[in-house]
């Protein structure tokens, strides 16, 4: 019998995206509609900004990552190969792009390709100007890019649950502590807004404030780790991507 600390582990990985993918060939076709769509809302800014980082102009780059996700994800190739043993849903996704971006090279009449019956509309919220590509990002490969883009991609999703979660629960002051003392400073390279003036604005003490941030802080850790053990299969992968994912933003 195996111990229940083992088995919580295994309960952890349950809904992970390879879980969700190994789904796609069971579930009904509304639920396999969801779950694709919800893949491809999450990953289509890191995929459109290596192709522009590659050197694609915006509509080429726009035009190339509306067929990936039409033919590569939607239309399930990608998910007929996958491998859970691959490990980390990004690196798939990224060798799925490079060998569709070759392949597109090697047969130009790809671009006249369509499935023949597209499973979701993806032209409403695939938007260039959404997708925060810096074209001036010297130094930075397209890989790179990709990976910073997939990390924002996650922040964004943790940040925006963090946000209704401390709506729900009255701690609004709190969330926007934490705001201001660590997200804008990592994702804007604000200056971190000082205990001071956050205690002045909220009329508590300096100490007060610092232990509001380091509440959210706590919480929000638990969500991001949440949000990085949907791409991978187990803890120290997971612990492996928490790492670089915050290495993305120092």
């Amino acid at each position: 019998m195996r111990r229940a600390s083992e088995s919580k582990a295994g309960q952890e990985f349950t809904h992970t995206h390879w879980s969700e993918i190994e789904a796609v060939h069971t579930t009904t076709p509304q639920r396999r509609d969801a779950v694709l769509e919800n893949l491809c809302r999450r990953y289509w800014k890191p995929v459109y900004c290596y192709l522009r980082a590659r050197g694609f102009q915006e509509a080429e780059a726009l035009d190339i990552a509306q067929d990936f996700f039409l033919e590569v994800v939607l239309g399930r190739h990608l998910f007929r190969k996958a491998d859970r043993e691959r490990g980390r849903f990004r690196a798939y996704l990224l060798h799925c792009l490079k060998n569709f971006v070759r392949a597109r090279h090697r047969a130009a009449r790809a671009r006249n390709r369509s499935p023949t019956r597209p499973l979701v509309s993806i032209n409403g919220w695939i938007k260039p100007e959404d997708s925060g590509y810096q074209p001036s990002a010297i130094g930075m490969s397209p890989e790179d890019i990709f990976h910073r883009k997939w990390a924002a991609a996650m922040l964004e999703q943790v940040i925006d649950r963090l946000r209704s979660s401390c709506r729900k629960s009255g701690l609004e002051a709190h969330f926007t502590i934490f705001r201001d003392r660590f997200i804008r400073p990592a994702l804007e390279r604000a200056e971190p807004a000082s205990l001071e003036s956050l205690a002045e604005r909220f009329g508590l003490t300096a100490k007060q404030v610092s232990n509001r941030g380091e509440t959210i802080r706590r919480r929000f850790r638990k969500l991001l780790l949440e949000e990085v053990r949907l791409t991978v299969t187990d803890e120290a992968t997971a612990g492996e991507e928490l790492r670089l994912l915050m290495s993305q933003f120092r």
